[in-house]
Order: structure tokens, then C-alpha cells, then sequence
């Protein structure tokens, strides 16, 4: 087994100190939430059922926080995470995981956050936890690194945007919604800053954004909390917080008309996507919106599955109220069926918002969805690795993983009129963002 020493001060749990609470989860489950002196987050899960643990490190940071001419750089930075440090060669970072046994080692950024996942071994805590701060602090960014790393990027951006319609209409969708606020570019970023971004941009993010008080560290498994904490405290203890930048975000104006966009793609059958502004996580109406996206489109039973795939006018329809850090958009998407026209399916869709808004949902239908979402909850709650997620994702965007217990708790407690209202209020049809895909 490779071995290697950090290039820290290890005074170790002597000189690290945490706040510490426990508090209520699933059923019996409980999270110990630790808060180290240097700001570091520790959410901790007992959980025997296997001999392995996750191990996540959510950092508060996504495209939001970059600026015009520098799209891309919280993704980009995301792949530089696993190269060189300074203790560690290129490479080897992987080949100690693997070698420990490791297993779904991954990363994603979104708007609003980086992290990055692995499951291991209940012996090998030690190892990981080491590792991770190695890579926090001692990253070694070098212009070599940085052009294979950028080249990969831009290759990954071609596949998943410039040449996916998906892709591309996502990307247009909140270009359109979004004139000032930075949801408006792609996660993944702009080709033409991609091309003019420097290694000293890389550099400078990694010193404003990836230290001990921007992130949190998730334990879920067969693990002692008290012996997570030390191990915590050991490798991570004496590394030094950083201010947090001041992000320029401007609020996103009111939206007092419809946008519209159509594009030319290589596709056979058009495709839509309608986007309406919603309010941020934790706003009071999120639970409701919860449920009309299960009224809406989730399963053979919703809506719009009736009025739109049973009529034999689509393939396939969905709806994601996407909960972001900022006010962000309820998004429908639409693949119609050969010579079926997206405007047709925009009309119907339009037609049963409207009777939406004006009759409430049944009793029996409320409850289906009420039904629907617990279920889905706590089935998607059943590894580790999803635990884990859950409290690392609600933790970062949130600022609370209790937040997402607490929606879960206002969903059962919805009324048909609050649905009914969240209608009026949020699908208005001047509001709409429209883009639709046609063939070229």
C-alpha cells in the first residue's frame, strides 16, 4: 500500500476543537453534525447494515460563483482535483483508492456546488480522510495539468452540449430565463472562455473556494462518529480557513412577458421545454411545487402523461422544479412523436395549467401524490451513498440538511387550495421561457 505524509502541521485532536450536535434523520438514524474551529462541516451516520461507509466532500461552490469570462471554471477545476499534489504524483490519488478497495469514486458541479463521492471499506478511514485533505490543500496546479484538463473539459462540452439537443436546449432554456443572474451560462461553460481562461484563474479559485470553511465532509456507514471526529479533526484540524469571496449576483429582474426560441437541430421529432421562475430552496411554496411536479408528469397516472403521451401526441414528458440557491425555474420537457408539433403540445399544456388554476385537485388525486413522493423518499434514502447525498446536497444548498427533512414533513401537510394557488401563482403563461427544438 502507498503511503504518504501531509505537508501540515499535524498537532492533531489536541488542538482542533468542535461544536457538536445530534440530530433526528431517518427513523432511528441519527446525523452527529460537528462544526471544527476552522469552520470544516462534519455530518456523521452510524449505519452497520454493511462493513463499508461513503465518503463525500461538498464544497459551496458552482457556476454561480464565477463571472462573465471565466464560465466553466468551478467544472474545470473539478477535474484539476484529481491530479498532482504535493505529496501525492499524478495518478496516485486513484491508485490508493483502488487499491483500499474503493468503489463509485466520482465528482459533479452543478450551479450551486462541487463534490466528490466515494465508498469504501470500514477500514479505511484513515486513508481517505488523509487524502482528502491533501487534495484541499495541497493541489500542485500546473500549466501542464491545466491543458489536459481544459482539453478534456471542452471535449465533454462538445458531447454534452454543442452536439447533444438535450443539451443545447437546456443551455438555451436558462440563457433565456436568466439575463442577469449567473444561472444564465451552462454549468459546464462557454467554449470561448474555456479557450481564454488561464492556469493563474485556476489557481486564484482554488485558494477563494476550496478550504475547510466552504465545505463539508459526509461520513455514512459503519463508522463510530466519535472516531470519524478525531480522524477529522487529525488531518484536517490545522488547515486554515479563507475568507469567502463576495459574489457578484445580481437578483434577476421580474418577468413580464413570454420568451420564445426556436432552434434548428439534429433531430427527427421536435422537442420542447418550458421553463416558469420559481422561488429558492426553502421558500414556503417548494412543497407544494414538490407535489405538482408529481401531479404534473410522474408516472402512466399525472396529467400531462394523460393529455399528452396516452393521446399519442408525445413520447415522453417531464417536469423538475429544480431547487437551486437562487429563485431558478420549474422546467417541463416534451419529446413529441413523428410529425407532432411542439407548439401543439405548448397549447395543451398551457390548457391544463389553466384548469389546474382554476379547479383544485381531487382529494384522491392529492393523496396519490402525497402517497407517490413518501414512497419515493425514503426509497431513495435505502445506501449509503444516497443518505449520504442527501445530506451533503440539502446541507450545501440549503445551509441545513434538516431544511430537506422539514419540505419532506410540509409535503403531507399540503392542501389542495395551496396547490391550487401555487398554480395561479407560478404558471402564469406571460412567464413562460419557451424554447422548442425542430429538425433542421
Amino acid at each position: 500500500m502507498l503511503s504518504f505524509s501531509l505537508g501540515i502541521p499535524n498537532f492533531g485532536s489536541a488542538y482542533a476543537t468542535a461544536l457538536e450536535e445530534v440530530l433526528p434523520f431517518l427513523g432511528n438514524f441519527k446525523v452527529n453534525r460537528y462544526t471544527l474551529d476552522n469552520g470544516l462541516k462534519l455530518l456523521v451516520v452510524e449505519d452497520h447494515s454493511s462493513p463499508t461507509f461513503a465518503y463525500q466532500t461538498w464544497f459551496q461552490v458552482g457556476s454561480r460563483n464565477e463571472t462573465p469570462g471565466l464560465t466553466g471554471l468551478a467544472h474545470l477545476f473539478e477535474h484539476m482535483m484529481f491530479k498532482e499534489t504535493k505529496n501525492l504524483k499524478d495518478g496516485e490519488f486513484d491508485r490508493l483508492l483502488e487499491g483500499a478497495g474503493a468503489e463509485g469514486e466520482n465528482a459533479f458541479t452543478s450551479r450551486d456546488f462541487t463534490a466528490y463521492i466515494q465508498e469504501l471499506p470500514n477500514n479505511q478511514l484513515d486513508l481517505i480522510a488523509k487524502s482528502e485533505a491533501e487534495r484541499m490543500t495541497n493541489l500542485v496546479i500546473s500549466q501542464a495539468s491545466y491543458n489536459t484538463e481544459r482539453e478534456v473539459v471542452q471535449n465533454e462540452r462538445r458531447f454534452r452540449n454543442e452536439n447533444s439537443p438535450d443539451g443545447t436546449m437546456d443551455q438555451a432554456l436558462f440563457g433565456l430565463a436568466f439575463k442577469k443572474h449567473p444561472y444564465h451560462w451552462p454549468v459546464i461553460g462557454y467554449q470561448k472562455d474555456l479557450e481564454q481562461m488561464s492556469v493563474q484563474n485556476a489557481l486564484n479559485f482554488y485558494h477563494a473556494h476550496y478550504s475547510p470553511n466552504h465545505a463539508t465532509v459526509i461520513v455514512v456507514g459503519d463508522v463510530k462518529p466519535k472516531t470519524v471526529l478525531e480522524k477529522i479533526k487529525k488531518y484536517y484540524g490545522e488547515l486554515k480557513p479563507q475568507a469567502t469571496p463576495s459574489p457578484i449576483i445580481s437578483a434577476e429582474p421580474p418577468q413580464k412577458s413570454h420568451r420564445e426560441k426556436v432552434l434548428p437541430l439534429s433531430i427527427q421529432v421536435e422537442k420542447l421545454r418550458i421553463g416558469f421562475p420559481i422561488p429558492r430552496v426553502g421558500h414556503k411554496d417548494i412543497p407544494s411545487l414538490d407535489l405538482i411536479q408529481t401531479i404534473l408528469a410522474d408516472g402512466k397516472s399525472s396529467r400531462l402523461y394523460h393529455t399528452l403521451v396516452d393521446s399519442g401526441i408525445a413520447t415522453s414528458v417531464t417536469c423538475d422544479d429544480i431547487e437551486n440557491k437562487d429563485p431558478t425555474l420549474f422546467v417541463i420537457a416534451v419529446n413529441l412523436q413523428k410529425n407532432k408539433k411542439a407548439k401543439e403540445a405548448m397549447k395543451i399544456i398551457l390548457r391544463e395549467l389553466k384548469v389546474l388554476q382554476d379547479q383544485p385537485v381531487s382529494l384522491e388525486e392529492l393523496i396519490r401524490a402525497k402517497n407517490k413522493m413518501n414512497f419515493g423518499f425514503y426509497e431513495g434514502l435505502g445506501s449509503n451513498y444516497e443518505k449520504a447525498q442527501f445530506l451533503g446536497q440539502t446541507q450545501t444548498v440549503a445551509g441545513d440538511f434538516q431544511e430537506g427533512i422539514r419540505e419532506h414533513t410540509l409535503i403531507q401537510q399540503v392542501t389542495g387550495s395551496e396547490v391550487q394557488e401555487s398554480f395561479k401563482r407560478y404558471f402564469n403563461p406571460k412567464s413562460r421561457n419557451v424554447i422548442i427544438g425542430i429538425k433542421k
